[in-house]
């Protein structure tokens, strides 16, 4: 082990530093957590901390993946709350005996009322408003529950998807930090186990469908385009047929937000049949210039297979599960590469 600098604390309490410290720790205030004698852990103040609750282990994200720690978390059948500080944001998983019993995530677009505005089932301002007076983004979903903006069964799809969110999420990152402690949540702000394993399966399955549709297309913007909008049409097209029409317009309205990957894009809106206009995306693509060594095409087809991503989730919530299916299967062959 490299050695870089030495920390004593004297019998009276006082510091003293032997080294020197990384760059990136310079300026910067930790907060010590609960650990044993033989071990100091601190957490930049800046992030979400764990209080007072001990330790029982942490470590670096760029060394042990996500899906071994959600492994060594559910084969020991541990408890406790595991907070992985990332490079996008802080994001918090629940676990009792190895199960996920809820989520969190400091980043808007992660939050659970931000799913259920975007799957249409409940207003905006409804949600921010339920928000507001708790101070708790958490337990938004519980409160409009019990105001009956949101039904229990809305809730428990919103609640799925916001805990498969934010394990997506993570499986993102590659580096970061990491730490479970034995913490426990208040029972309003969690839900019944969810398999661990199945979430990550499914975060997973979410990535590799995510690759392939990046893959499609020819290359020229224009024709990636035109893939994509046959896609879209199809997709407004069947939530039309379900009744559900608006609120696909409703949720497609931000498809472009919050991501800095679109941030370009966040002015597009969706014609009523599901068609995003040439004369408007070609020329925002244009004015990003070259980014690193991805053609325009590719860059394109980035940005239209996660917003198809998401279409098709809002859309599944209002479908019939062999409808959905067959849907998705069309709109992936439309946009896949021969």
């Amino acid at each position: 082990m490299r050695l870089k600098a030495r920390l004593r604390i004297a019998d009276t309490g006082g510091v003293e530093l032997d080294g020197k410290v990384e760059q990136g720790h310079r300026g910067r205030s930790y907060a010590l957590l609960a650990t044993p004698a033989a071990l100091l852990l601190g957490v930049d103040e800046l992030r979400e901390l764990p209080e007072s609750h001990a330790v029982i282990f942490a470590g670096d994200l760029s060394r042990i993946a996500f899906s071994e720690l959600v492994s060594l978390i559910v084969h020991g059948r541990q408890s406790g709350v595991l907070r992985v500080y990332g490079s996008s944001a802080t994001r918090t998983v629940v676990f009792s005996a190895g199960e996920v019993r809820g989520a969190y995530s400091d980043r808007v677009s992660e939050r659970l009322g931000e799913i259920a505005v975007r799957m249409g089932m409940i207003k905006r301002e409804d949600m921010e408003e339920l928000a507001t007076p708790i101070g708790d983004p958490r337990r938004a979903g519980r409160l409009a529950v019990e105001h009956r903006l949101l039904s229990e069964r809305d809730l428990w799809k919103a609640v799925q998807e916001h805990v498969t969110t934010v394990f997506q999420a993570i499986l993102l990152e590659t580096r970061g930090a990491f730490v479970l402690t034995d913490e426990r949540y208040d029972d309003t702000l969690t839900v019944p186990g969810l398999s661990a394993e199945g979430l990550l399966m499914e975060g997973v399955r979410r990535l590799d469908e995510l690759r392939v549709l990046r893959s499609g297309g020819d290359g020229e913007p224009a024709r990636v385009l035109a893939a994509f909008n046959a896609a879209f049409r199809d997709i407004f097209a069947t939530a039309e047929d379900a009744d559900a029409g608006d609120a696909l317009r409703r949720a497609a309205e931000t498809v472009f937000e919050d991501d800095p990957a679109c941030a370009a894009f966040r002015s597009l809106r969706f014609s009523r049949g599901g068609e995003l206009a040439a004369d408007q995306v070609l020329p925002l693509l244009a004015e990003q210039g070259d980014i690193g060594d991805r053609d325009a095409g590719e860059r394109l087809s980035d940005v239209l297979s996660k917003a198809m991503l998401f279409l098709l989730f809002v859309a599944g919530a209002h479908l019939e599960p062999g409808v959905h299916q067959e849907l998705h299967t069309r709109v992936k062959a439309r946009v896949s590469r021969d």
